[in-house]
């Protein structure tokens, strides 16, 4: 997802904030240099910091647009400083306008924390939690307009797993329908520009070949959207869920079959190839999103089981051990923390504190 033009505004009404014993950080600037800081000030867009070179240092004064966003964003929350639900909650809204959803999370985060145990803990959490499903839809939806199916899928798996609650059946619904679309258009475009290569005859022979198998997985992306619309009521997403991936396993079997049959069809490789991808990676969304389910069942055991399928399955998955680290973490009751773990596999990285 593209990145939104930075909208920098200061926290303190004086328009300074000055910190001498800030920690260090690793920052990394638009032409790729990483250095590391010790921010000192903030003032409007300038940026005064100590760098750190071959046991030296040297106080210099840059401005923010000159580094990554996540990096402008790690120097001004260190020269924050938050330390209150209005701050934390104040730098959350300022990571989602620079299009960063792991901080924002991660700052929704610490100011729900804040307001726990207060008189306005219900009006501030409330708060927070319709900010962000409204930051996560918009997310979504920006996404979908750009055509961009990963960026679509993730923000869809963030805003159906940890903020359903604010959501309305239909608007799941709606959402995950375009969703869908979106990566079927997708799907078609590739294998149109692939069978254009193709005489009509074996065009034909093609698609008759596949057509069961299709029909196979368009059930189980059926299935899955579905169970994203019905993320409200856990037991019956996760259902869902399992009952995509039969399908996908159905349509997994028929086309390991065909394979065999047809060893030597290079037409038929080349879109088995695509097929086999589509199947991995929608059943690993399915068991994932099931797993999210059952944690929100606090049924830990039954979301680590999925986990542990799709490791087992594919021990290098990315998606699978953060997701074993969100069970753990809500496992230990911090069931509320795990709901803004916003990080998902490719994003860019973080800047190192």
């Amino acid at each position: 997802m593209k990145y939104l033009a930075l909208s920098l505004f200061l926290l303190c009404p004086t328009g300074r904030l000055t910190a001498q014993d800030l920690p260090k950080l690793y920052l990394v600037t638009v032409d790729g240099r990483q250095e590391q800081v010790q921010p000192l000030s903030l003032d409007g867009d300038k940026v005064r910091y100590k760098v750190f070179v071959l046991g030296g240092e040297m106080t210099t004064t840059r401005r923010l647009t000159d580094f990554t966003p996540e990096s402008a964003f790690a120097f001004e929350a260190a020269v924050t400083a938050p330390k209150s639900f209005a701050q934390h909650f104040a730098l959350a809204k300022k990571a989602a306008t620079m299009g960063l959803l792991p901080q924002a999370g991660t700052q929704a985060r610490a100011a729900i924390g804040l307001a726990k145990g207060t008189l306005d803990e219900a009006a501030n959490v409330g708060a927070v939690r319709t900010w962000g499903a409204d930051i996560v839809e918009a997310k979504c939806k920006e996404a979908i307009a750009q055509k961009d199916v990963k960026s679509a899928q993730r923000a869809l798996g963030i805003l159906t797993s940890r903020l359903s609650d604010q959501r309305t059946d239909e608007q799941l619904a709606a959402l995950s329908t375009a969703v869908e679309a979106l990566e079927l258009a997708a799907s078609d475009a590739k294998e149109t520009a692939r069978q254009q290569k193709l005489d009509s005859k074996a065009r034909e022979s093609l698609q008759r070949k596949l057509k069961p198998i299709r029909d196979k997985v368009a059930q189980g992306d059926k299935l899955q959207s579905q169970a994203f619309a019905k993320s409200r009521n856990t037991s019956q997403s996760a259902k869902m869920c399992e009952q995509s991936i039969e399908a996908y396993k159905s349509g997994w079997k028929g086309l390991e079959d065909l394979t065999k049959q047809l060893e030597t069809d290079a037409e038929l490789a080349s879109e088995a190839s695509e097929l086999a991808s589509r199947i991995h990676d929608n059943g690993i969304r399915s068991a994932l999103h099931a797993a999210n389910m059952l944690t929100v069942q606090s049924d830990f055991k039954g979301a680590l089981d999925w986990t542990n399928r799709i490791l087992k399955f594919d021990p290098k998955n990315e998606d699978a051990k953060a997701m074993m680290q969100t069970i753990q973490l809500a496992e230990a009751d911090a069931s509320e923390s795990w709901r803004w773990n916003w990080h998902v596999v490719g994003d860019r990285p973080r800047p190192r504190q």
